[in-house]
């Protein structure tokens, strides 16, 4: 089994964010889906950075909480790149409390819900896709935490 390579930027920086943790939850959830030998990049990014991706990538003119880019290519090395995560700390910190999460459960969801994108999950296609998507962050959610 290859070791995961992981990729965390902090283009925002605060003081709540816990890299290391956000690391070890990642790693998680490609443990728990079976991916081994794969890279992926996360970005975190303030409201601002992420509305000008939005806008660029979807033609959505607003913040949002995560963006996925899927990339799905194996190198020369054997390694099969994924894809980057780019997540909104701000908006991660106002969705936790309209949520009632924590922020650190959060940002766990946020990072799940991206890797899936990743994937090739979409919860925009049909009520059915996003009913799989969903389960599967739950799934990758409840693995985290064990």
């Amino acid at each position: 089994m290859e070791k995961n390579k992981i990729f965390i930027t902090e283009e925002y920086v605060d003081k709540d964010v816990d890299v290391e943790e956000l690391e070890k939850s990642l790693e998680k959830m490609l443990d728990y889906l079976g991916l081994d030998n794969v890279e992926v990049s996360v970005l975190l990014v303030d409201n601002e950075e992420i509305k000008k991706l939005n806008e660029e990538w979807r033609k959505k003119d607003k913040p949002t909480d995560v963006l996925s880019f899927p990339i799905n290519e194996e190198t020369p090395y054997g390694c099969k790149i994924l894809g980057d995560i780019v997540i909104s700390i701000p908006y991660a910190k106002e969705h936790a409390k309209e949520f009632g999460n924590s922020f650190k459960e959060e940002m766990i969801r946020l990072l799940a819900h991206g890797l899936l994108h990743l994937l090739g999950y979409d919860h925009e296609k049909s009520e059915e896709e996003a009913k799989i998507m969903f389960q599967k962050e739950k799934e990758l959610i409840t693995a985290v935490k064990n």
